[in-house]
């Protein structure tokens, strides 16, 4: 009778920390200080708009290609990599009654478009704040829009103004650790919202609303760590018999903190 090899695989994936989990990742957001100070003037708190997101997806690795056709040899047609392609990511939230990551995406995509009022050249956010219409808290408070917001005009902010570094952070508990572990963190570069996504609402079955945003971004590169034996938390001291070692994608050393 053939010996099993169950044990060694249980015995594999405790040596390699267990096995990853698809909701273990945090994402984080690098805002330039303009940015940051309009979206958190508008009352939402970055505990919420990095904490609340729950879903996200690693951004794929991929390749325009080319053919060769009719080589001497009669190989035929050969295909060759010519250009790194970057898909736009979709990130989820869950929202919470003040509706914050509504707020938080809505805010950086109404940044990206100034809006000056009539016959002005200052912008309506001069002092760097988000400008909203409502007059008080209750129903009717909503209601009161001021009629000269259909009369303004927008123009674009410059892309430096509106980008931001986001990472997506993927972390592990593992069979052999009880903190968090990062292994991999995805640093996705000059990213902004082009797409907010329509929310449903319904009389009918009640359930979590949540706000979707799709981002553009320029390029990313992924950063790695061994946390074969690791037990270090984003943020804390390792122990003396840890070691935090990042490495980029040609495998260079690159340091023991988060890029």
């Amino acid at each position: 009778m053939a010996k099993t090899r169950i044990p060694d695989f249980v015995q594999t994936i405790a040596k390699k920390g267990g096995m990853a989990m698809s909701n273990g990742f945090a994402v984080q957001f690098d805002m330039g200080t303009n940015l940051k100070k309009y979206i958190e003037s508008g009352g939402v708190s970055a505990d919420v708009y990095q904490g609340f997101c729950d879903e996200a997806q690693l951004p794929p690795s991929q390749a325009a290609t080319g053919q060769l056709q009719g080589r001497l040899l009669g190989e035929g047609s050969i295909s060759y990599a010519h250009t790194k392609l970057y898909t736009d990511v979709q990130l989820g939230w869950m929202c919470d009654a003040n509706m914050e990551p509504f707020k938080f995406v809505n805010a950086w995509w109404q940044y990206i478009f100034a809006e000056y009022e009539p016959g002005t050249d200052s912008p309506i956010d001069k002092d760097g704040k988000y400008e909203p219409f409502v007059r008080d808290n209750g129903f009717s408070g909503m209601m009161q829009v001021d009629g000269k917001t259909k009369y303004r005009t927008t123009r674009l902010r410059y892309p430096d103004d509106y980008t931001a570094t986001i990472r997506i952070v993927k972390v592990e508990r593992g069979m052999s650790s009880s903190t968090e572990r990062v292994s991999a963190v995805h640093v996705l570069q000059d990213a902004y919202p082009y797409t907010v996504e329509s929310i449903p609402l319904s009389f009918g079955a009640s359930q979590i609303t949540k706000a979707t945003a799709t981002f553009h971004y320029t390029k990313h590169h992924v950063v790695y760590n061994d946390i074969s034996n690791w037990s270090w938390l984003s943020g804390s001291t390792p122990s003396d018999n840890e070691e935090v070692r990042f490495y980029d994608d040609d495998g260079n050393y690159i340091g023991d903190q988060l890029p």
